[in-house]
């Protein structure tokens, strides 16, 4: 590993909190840098899993105004709205028409999609605001369904690609656990030790989108 790509995790840091610093919460500050975030705008993060949480509370650390978490699971949007967002449950409402009647029929400066379902992601960008940037970061190898004059042309909205989080941003993502802005001590759902049924039945259960936040291997 190059010398300049390693950071030196402070004391007053866990391991399991600097386990999911870097590749949950680094590339939510990474997408709403993206995303070009400014104070005041309105945010949009639909999935509240490990990145979204973090997503949350970046957006409001950066100094948004308002800002929407979208889930189907209620212990993601009592975590999320506990932590200053407003809760939209995808399970009962339609994410799209809720964000819209919640922002007056404007729509959102910023959505970040963190899922990784075509669904999701056309749902993100079709809940922007007039010059709104979507910024996707899930994963998928779907393709997914866009209204180009609807959804981009006419609002000159824009659609932001996001592969991970770059080193230099990490030092700012340190500095916000380290002043509090950042609270990870409740998205660490789980740890469990280096062993492979362990391990295999953590992979085994993101295909269901459970309850947990994140889960921590340490060995």
């Amino acid at each position: 590993m190059p010398v300049r790509s390693l950071f030196r995790l402070p004391d007053d840091i866990s391991f399991e909190i600097g386990a999911i610093m870097m590749c949950s919460s680094a590339t939510a500050l990474h997408a709403l840098r993206k995303a070009r975030l400014a104070p005041g705008e309105t945010v949009a993060v639909y999935g509240l899993g490990g990145l979204g949480i973090s997503a949350v509370q970046i957006a409001r650390a950066l100094g948004a105004g308002q800002v929407f978490g979208i889930d189907i699971k209620p212990a993601k949007l009592a975590m999320a709205e506990g932590f200053g967002a407003v809760p939209v449950d995808a399970s009962k409402v339609e994410p799209v028409p809720e964000v819209q009647r919640l922002t007056k029929g404007r729509g959102v400066d910023v959505a970040l999609e963190l899922i990784g379902l075509p669904l999701t992601m056309g749902q993100a960008i079709s809940s922007l605001a007039i010059q709104g940037r979507a910024a996707l970061a899930g994963i998928t190898e779907k393709p997914i369904e866009l209204h180009p004059y609807a959804e981009l042309l006419n609002k000159e909205a824009e659609v932001i690609g996001v592969s991970d989080h770059l080193a230099s941003e990490l030092p700012s993502l340190i500095e916000l656990v380290r002043k509090s802005k950042l609270d990870l001590s409740s998205a660490v759902s789980r740890v469990v030790g280096l062993d492979v049924r362990a391990v295999n039945g953590v992979l085994d259960e993101l295909e269901t989108f459970g309850d947990s936040v994140r889960t921590v291997i340490k060995p």
